[in-house]
């Protein structure tokens, strides 16, 4: 059974990538929404700690609010923020939180030798894209910082497990956003770059769930 829905979150996964943008907006929503909610019906099946099953239920959430936020450099700074962008943001923030929890007990291995300098690595990534953002994201400005802090936190916190595949997809996952962060407040709207910016975010936040669910499953 997780198998035949392992698959099915994968087809979903790819055919989001050729969905056109602008067309068939509840249908790619539901798409989009797919691959981590079966993510989620898996690591439930699979026996998988309460904490992994939450963490990617808020996940799926913030999948299907985002699908409805207004277009990456299309904020109207008149009406304040975007509600969906909002509630996407903190459906994601709060997986992140559970996922610090989750990480912070499980113990997978003891191979921790490269921790100090990856740690080193993700904190000073955190920190440049935390500033280039604080610069960027506007009336956003403090929600964005506490998901900065939150994301990072959850990176730190993969390193405590020992586990290379929690590293790497917490890794994946702070790419991903940093990415997502970058396409939504700093590149422009029509910048030729978002041909490949909204793909690479896809890309790495399946990869990342998908080697988080591994680690457990």
């Amino acid at each position: 059974m997780t198998h035949v829905l392992l698959a099915a979150a994968f087809v979903c996964a790819v055919a989001y990538l050729f969905m056109p943008a602008g067309r068939n907006r509840v249908a790619r929503a539901i798409v989009k929404t797919v691959p981590v909610a079966l993510f989620a019906a898996i690591a439930m099946l699979a026996g998988a700690p309460v904490l992994l099953v939450a963490a990617l239920v808020h996940s799926a959430a913030g999948d299907l609010l985002l699908a409805f936020a207004r277009p990456a450099g299309h904020e109207d700074r008149a009406s304040g923020p975007d509600p969906a962008f909002l509630a996407g943001l903190i459906a994601f923030l709060t997986g992140h939180v559970i996922y610090v929890v989750l990480f912070l007990q499980t113990r997978l291995s003891d191979t921790q030798s490269l921790a100090w300098p990856i740690g080193l690595v993700m904190t000073l990534a955190g920190a440049a894209i935390g500033a280039i953002l604080f610069r960027h994201a506007g009336a956003l400005r403090w929600p964005v910082m506490a998901y900065v802090a939150a994301i990072l936190a959850m990176g730190l916190a993969a390193l405590t497990t020992g586990s290379w595949l929690l590293v790497a997809g917490a890794a994946l996952f702070m790419a991903s956003d940093a990415i997502l962060g970058t396409e939504r407040f700093v590149l422009p709207a029509g910048d030729g770059r978002r041909t490949v910016t909204g793909p690479a975010i896809w890309v790495l936040y399946v990869a990342a769930q998908t080697l988080i669910l591994f680690a457990f499953i």
